[in-house]
C-alpha cells in the first residue's frame, strides 16, 4: 500500500487498497520467517527507489518480480497439507 501511496496516484492507491482486501487473508496467512519477511522488504524498497528515480521501466520489473515471488510463496504454501485456509482462492 506505501508503494502505491508514494506514486501520489489516487486511482493506483485505491486499486492496490482493493486487492490487498481481497487477497488479505491469503496475505495474512503466509508464514512471517525472518528470511521471507527481510526478502520482501528488500523488495518493496527496491521498487520504491525505482519510483522515486523515476525509472519506470525498473519500478515495473521490481513489481513484477515482487509479485511473481508472493504469488509463488502463496500457491507453494496453499498446496502445504498443512495449510490451514479453508476456501483461500480469492473471488475476482
Amino acid at each position: 500500500m506505501a508503494i502505491a501511496e508514494v506514486t501520489g496516484s489516487r486511482s493506483l492507491a485505491a486499486a492496490i487498497a482493493d486487492v490487498r482486501t481481497r487477497v488479505s487473508d491469503l496475505l495474512d496467512h503466509i508464514p512471517f520467517l525472518e528470511p521471507n519477511l527481510e526478502h520482501s522488504n528488500r523488495q518493496h524498497q527496491k521498487i520504491i527507489d525505482a519510483i522515486l528515480r523515476g525509472d519506470a521501466d525498473e519500478a515495473y520489473k521490481a513489481s513484477q518480480d515482487h509479485l511473481e515471488g508472493t504469488a509463488s510463496l502463496l500457491h507453494g504454501f496453499l498446496a502445504s497439507p498443512d495449510s490451514s485456509i479453508p476456501d483461500a482462492a480469492p473471488t475476482p
